[in-house]
């Protein structure tokens, strides 16, 4: 879990900005902007919706399935996530393929 200090992530992160859609209830989905992802977890951008740490939600990338993550911690115009499940090499070859991005494999 990130607890603040990036040498206390599960994985690392690469710094992104793509748009993903985020259901924190079956009548609550919207878009949010992603700052940055890693197979462990990503982090959410000046979102307009308001979180609260240990909140539980999934985040849908692309076409692919929604991953559950929960909230790690909220800063200003950061919250930061935490994936449940972590990202499977296969999600993340999808992902670079889809973005254009260039994650390492975890």
């Amino acid at each position: 879990m990130y607890a603040g200090n990036p040498g206390d992530r599960l994985s690392g992160r690469h710094e992104v900005l793509l748009r993903a859609r985020c259901r924190k209830s079956p009548w609550e989905v919207f878009d949010v902007e992603i700052g940055n992802l890693g197979a462990g977890g990503c982090s959410i951008l000046q979102s307009r919706e308001s979180f609260a740490q240990g909140e539980e939600l999934t985040l849908r990338f692309a076409h692919l399935k929604p991953c559950k993550a929960r909230v790690c911690w909220v800063r200003q115009d950061v919250v930061g996530i935490e994936f449940v499940k972590a990202l499977t090499p296969t999600t993340i070859t999808e992902l670079n393929g889809h973005y254009g991005l260039s994650m390492a494999m975890p």
